[in-house]
């Protein structure tokens, strides 16, 4: 979310154009009229989303378990993510703008100048294409360009300023996450994180509009029955003394494990860039290809996004290395999806990473709780695939139990530091030269 993480999903809203800040309080008028944009936002981005979500999960499972079968072979499997991948390349040749920045380079809003109606359902295809062909990516990072874009619309529409582009940008990354997590707090506190300090006179200029946005959003999911991400099914721990040992362990394996995510993604990147010489169909063929290897060895649990996959995997492993295992593949297969165009987010990836990790150190000692290794695992590895702790501890607070919390967060604050130190290491280091399309 961060630029030593250009790939981050959530981090979008740290990427807004130069010089949208708010230089000056507006007037109360038109603080109505922003509040009034943010409310219709929050109903808009929510629709949206579950239209979303509900028709790339039904698409996604007629491709994988109807078309494919209930128990397909490797060759169906591999198939069936390589044809996926070439579908991805040609949609991204003929929808306009290329389906908005390549994950692995860059990651952000939209710019106001650039945004127009074919540019939002371009990248809604893009990110619709993606996910059903078995992207190892979750579903908000496929959305965050369209909800960008239509953002930026709704302030034309309401013939706001330039000036306030920023904070109607932040009310649809708002309210978009307050729909993933069924939580308005979800979606506004991450704001507080990553947008730059003194770009909004006041704080509660910047709160305000995305709390509304938020609040309406989850309100519209409310009035139509529709299900956000819940709580996660893991069972409550009674408290130990040791427990302050083992979320500290568990923090530092599963945020080293998250920062593999945008490591890799680096690596493989230098590798795509020669494919997209090519052609970008080319790349995203291959990929799939890679993608439908890593399915094939790694089997069910390791495909999409990574919940409720996590779940089974901790249900179906009892092998500290088939652990191990299963987190590999998955940092392999998320990683080769962001560097060959695939667009989603890194939320549930990394949760999976995380959660596989702390399932690792679960079986490999038997007095660490299941659910606390989950717990803490899953947050912990948000925190630093995502590169801000703030935002990990609002998404664990929205699928954890009350009571695995506090440690989840002490794993998160563990994560962190080893996320500081592993950025201390590589400023140290000498920088490598950059991969160029010509290479």
């Amino acid at each position: 979310m961060s630029g030593a993480h250009p790939s981050s999903s959530a981090s979008s809203a740290s990427s807004f154009p130069p010089g949208a800040g708010v230089a000056a309080a507006p007037t109360s008028a038109l603080i109505a009229r922003l509040l009034g944009t943010s409310a219709a936002l929050g109903v808009i981005i929510a629709v949206g989303f579950q239209g979303f979500t509900e028709a790339m999960h039904h698409t996604q499972h007629w491709v994988w378990h109807t078309l494919a079968g209930e128990d397909p072979s490797s060759l169906v499997t591999i198939g069936i993510a390589t044809v996926g991948g070439a579908a991805l390349g040609a949609v991204l040749l003929v929808v306009p703008g290329r389906g908005g920045p390549h994950p692995a380079e860059h990651h952000g809003l939209l710019s106001p100048a650039a945004v127009a109606w074919p540019a939002v359902l371009g990248s809604l295809a893009v990110g619709f294409v993606g996910l059903v062909a078995g992207a190892s990516l979750g579903p908000e990072g496929a959305v965050i360009p369209a909800a960008a874009g239509v953002s930026v619309l709704a302030a034309g529409w309401a013939r706001l300023p330039a000036r306030m582009g920023m904070l109607v940008q932040g009310s649809g990354l708002a309210a978009l996450l307050a729909s993933m997590f069924g939580s308005p707090l979800a979606g506004v506190v991450p704001l507080l994180e990553v947008v730059p300090a003194g770009a909004v006179p006041t704080m509660a200029l910047l709160v305000l509009p995305s709390l509304t946005a938020a609040a309406t959003a989850v309100l519209t999911q409310q009035v139509f029955d529709w299900s956000a991400i819940g709580k996660l099914p893991l069972e409550a721990v009674e408290f130990r003394p040791l427990h302050l040992v083992w979320a500290v362990l568990i923090g530092v394996a599963a945020g080293g494990a998250g920062l593999l995510i945008d490591r890799v993604t680096g690596l493989v990147r230098r590798l795509t860039l020669r494919l997209d010489a090519r052609t970008v169909v080319l790349s995203t063929s291959v990929g799939g290809l890679v993608l439908g290897v890593l399915y094939a060895v790694g089997g069910e649990e390791v495909r999409f996004a990574g919940i409720p996959e996590l779940l089974w995997l901790a249900a179906d492993t009892d092998s500290a290395w088939a652990a191990l295992g299963a987190t590999a593949v998955k940092v392999l297969a998320t990683a080769v999806c962001l560097a060959a165009g695939y667009r989603g987010g890194k939320i549930f990836p990394a949760a999976f990473v995380g959660g596989a990790t702390g399932l690792a150190l679960h079986l490999a000692i038997g007095s660490i709780p299941l659910a606390l290794a989950l717990a803490v695992g899953l947050s912990a590895s948000m925190a630093t695939a995502l590169a801000f702790p703030v935002i990990a501890a609002l998404n664990a607070a929205a699928i954890l139990p009350a009571s695995l919390l506090p440690l989840a967060l002490l794993g998160i604050v563990a994560a962190h530091a080893v996320h500081l130190l592993a950025d201390q290491v590589a400023a140290a280091a000498p920088a490598p030269a950059p991969a160029t399309a010509s290479e």
